[in-house]
């Protein structure tokens, strides 16, 4: 399926943009049930809107909580993975150079940190999607971890090109190690279906979330405001629910 292809079915199913779309449509119809249709969309596009309902329906999504020294002395971790969130090509201040995601940068971040304070090797994963990514994903994660985080990195795993191959293909790499136990490093609204893959690919996994959307804790004032940062996020957190969907009929 071509890249323009699943860019127009995300728009039809993900909000907020497909709330706008469907409320668009049910004006356009001039029937009551359309006009139904646009309260209901133009509602839900509100409700999404506020922090403090995204937060909510990440607390019941972001399941695998921040990870603990407990944690790690009773599984006794053999390696760090962390694995890309994708590439940003229009970034003026890097003329000429594709740099990371900023989705991929909280992930590199922390990954730094855990091997600092555990002292355990890393491997990177990640190709490309696009048939431009003429750069794989993880030579720039390894470059950014040991150029501005100081960390060595031990393996890299450049041929996958989403979350399933991305534990299929380390699998194969660290299997010669005799590696099976990992930490692995990915968001929070991403952790529940990155270890399911990793896990279905033979890993034992505990699972190190990072950039957590949901948290809990007292309400602020703006939480109850609209805001275009609860639409990006309801849109990371739907886009991992249809994907979880997706992984567990074609995977």
């Amino acid at each position: 399926m071509s890249i323009i292809a699943i860019y127009i079915i995300k728009l039809l199913l993900l909000p907020p943009a497909c709330l706008v779309i469907w409320a668009l449509v049910g004006i356009l119809l001039k029937r009551s049930w359309g006009k139904r249709m646009t309260i209901v969309c133009l509602t839900l596009l509100w409700l999404l809107s506020l922090r403090i309902v995204v937060k909510q329906w990440a607390l019941l999504w972001e399941r695998v909580p921040p990870l603990s020294a407990e944690a790690v002395q009773q599984f006794k971790p053999q390696a760090l993975v962390v694995i890309g969130g994708g590439t940003e090509y229009s970034a003026p201040e890097y003329p000429g150079q594709v740099t990371l995601h900023v989705r991929t940068l909280l992930r590199v971040r922390y990954v730094a940190k855990l091997s600092r304070e555990l002292g355990l090797p890393i491997l990177v994963s990640g190709g490309g999607m696009l048939e431009q990514d003429d750069v794989p994903e993880a030579d720039l994660m390894e470059q950014t971890l040991d150029k501005e985080f100081k960390t060595p990195v031990t393996w890299q795993e450049a041929r996958s090109s989403n979350t399933a191959e991305n534990a299929r293909f380390s699998r194969e790499l660290l299997k010669e190690f005799g590696i099976n136990k990992i930490v692995l490093v990915t968001q929070a609204y991403h952790m529940p279906r990155a270890a399911l893959e990793f896990r279905k690919a033979g890993f034992e996994v505990l699972g190190a979330p990072t950039a957590f959307i949901g948290h809990p804790g007292e309400s602020r004032l703006l939480d109850w405001l609209p805001s275009p940062t609860a639409w990006s996020n309801s849109f990371l957190m739907a886009h991992e629910m249809v994907g979880m969907l997706w992984y567990r009929i074609r995977y």
